[in-house]
């Protein structure tokens, strides 16, 4: 099936934009286009800081970039799939497959211990719990440092904790690609610190692609690349 990303060679981009565009209000006299051809490509293992003044476009290309809006121009492809031909089904399975989302407030279910949090991507896909489900989501969570807090409820966690719960989630499906959206803006210095150093370490570890929303001119220098969106327009460089 053309939807199927794994099948794409691995010289293939994580990610590629080709001329997109995004207007909301189509049709209307107060009609308005927020993102302005953008262009971009992510490789395989790039980790990458996206960054720009509040209202400049982050929020909806980033929406755009995990699939939960559609471009009104231009091409967007994950894995070497033209996501512009894939209805919302497909769409959907695609997200799960290839795209792990951390943010800001980590959006952890409050009910659940740190393991059914980790195992909910894959739930979700499979529709009921097996061992090799939870298998995975213990295997993160002692990466991640957290293998004695499995069983915790995540409201006891420290809010490191959640965070690093929150990315090993992300993992769970094993994903090509990761979207940090400030995945370190609610933490302290050193809580911050430890988030981020943990992603790097997947990135050069798995290869595992990473596109990072982030205000902090800190974090963003130790990223490989930078790339500023102003105005709806995509340039390279914190700026």
């Amino acid at each position: 099936m053309a939807e199927r990303a794994a099948a794409a060679p691995a010289a293939t981009p994580v990610l590629r934009l080709e001329g997109v565009r995004k207007a909301f209000n189509l049709g209307q006299p107060n009609q308005i286009e927020v993102l302005h051809g953008i262009d971009f490509t992510l490789a395989r293992g790039e980790f990458c800081a996206l960054m720009g003044p509040s209202g400049s476009g982050k929020s909806t290309l980033l929406n755009l970039i995990g699939l939960l809006d559609r471009p009104t121009g231009g091409r967007l492809f994950i894995e070497g799939v033209d996501t512009g031909a894939l209805d919302d089904a497909a769409l959907t399975r695609l997200r799960g497959r290839s795209i792990g989302f951390v943010f800001q407030y980590h959006h952890l279910i409050a009910a659940f211990s740190a393991l059914e949090n980790v195992m909910m991507p894959a739930l979700l896909a499979r529709g009921r719990p097996d061992a090799a489900m939870r298998a995975r989501a213990a295997e993160l969570l002692d990466r991640v440092g957290l293998a004695r807090q499995r069983d915790q409820a995540v409201m006891s966690l420290s809010g490191g904790q959640q965070q690093r719960v929150a990315v090993a989630r992300a993992l769970a499906m094993r994903p090509a690609l990761i979207l940090a959206d400030e995945p370190t803006g609610n933490l302290d210095t050193k809580s911050a610190d430890d988030v981020f150093a943990l992603m790097r370490e997947v990135n050069r570890a798995d290869g595992t692609s990473f596109l990072v929303v982030t205000h902090d001119p800190r974090l963003g220098q130790r990223c490989d690349r930078t790339v500023r969106v102003v105005d709806g327009v995509l340039g390279e460089g914190a700026g």
